[in-house]
């Protein structure tokens, strides 16, 4: 019965019902690259997050005193990301270009760093400045929160597209939609879910075969009718099977420190 009432509802909307995630077209590729372990995902994430204080209310001029060139910094920017995997070694970077966040898995450890710009190099600060000392792996956690892919929301939109063995343990079950083509000469795959009261909605674009933009959506109905929910754009500039093997190795200028136990 709850089967015949989604179909039901599908159709109503105008929606195509067609083969579930699996049977996807263009996606299938990038879904095989995930899984052999083996690329680089360079992106941005063009939906700035939710503005926290009023401080981007803040005059440019007069009384503030502060440089143009610097009010960027009050306001809520877009981020931009990078992640690099090759067999258990990854790496994970979320920022804007002056300052990142890294992640760094390798050999069964984990280094925490960020890295500041400066000049035409950066600073790089672990446990302290220029150094960095390893954590070990929580591999319970990592199969329970799923893959991590830098930002959360492309987190969240990377594992959807995995089978279900391979997900999460709370990740919904996605099944492709609709699919279509724009009048700017794009393609595109709809794939939803929906968890409890919460429906959520991922459309991947494609220019040929190539992934080029991944936006989502999640909403619900409030008691007194209204939805409620939100949505994140990606931009993808490179989505490929060839790792960038030099970030997967600590930075010239961050120093391992780590104190292991003697021949580890």
């Amino acid at each position: 019965m709850r089967r015949k009432t989604m179909l039901s509802l599908l159709l109503s909307l105008g929606i195509a019902v067609l083969p579930n995630l699996s049977e996807a077209g263009h996606l299938d590729s990038y879904r095989e690259i995930i899984l052999q372990g083996e690329y680089t995902i360079r992106y941005d994430n063009i939906t700035p997050a939710p503005r926290v204080t009023n401080r981007d209310r803040m005059e440019l001029f007069g009384s503030s005193g502060m440089a143009v060139e610097r009010n960027d910094y009050l306001t809520n920017r877009q981020r931009r990301g990078i992640v690099v995997s090759s067999g258990k070694d990854k790496y994970e970077e979320v920022g804007d270009g002056v300052f990142d966040m890294c992640r760094l898995k390798k050999g069964g450890e984990t280094f925490v760093f960020t890295k500041y710009k400066k000049g035409d190099g950066y600073e790089y600060f672990g446990s302290k400045k220029g150094k960095v000392e390893a954590n070990s792996r929580n591999a319970l956690a990592e199969v329970l929160s799923g893959e991590s892919y830098g930002d959360p929301e492309l987190s969240g939109m990377l594992n959807a597209m995995l089978p279900d063995s391979a997900k999460s343990a709370n990740m919904p079950h996605y099944s492709l939609v609709k699919e279509g083509s724009l009048p700017n000469g794009l393609s595109y795959e709809d794939h939803k879910a929906l968890d409890g009261g919460i429906t959520h909605i991922i459309r991947y674009y494609f220019n040929g075969a190539d992934l080029v933009k991944i936006a989502s959506a999640s909403y619900h109905k409030e008691k007194n009718g209204t939805l409620k929910g939100h949505k994140c754009i990606i931009k993808v500039n490179e989505f490929s099977s060839l790792p960038d093997r030099k970030l997967l190795s600590l930075p010239e200028g961050l120093e391992d420190v780590t104190k292991r136990e003697r021949g580890k």
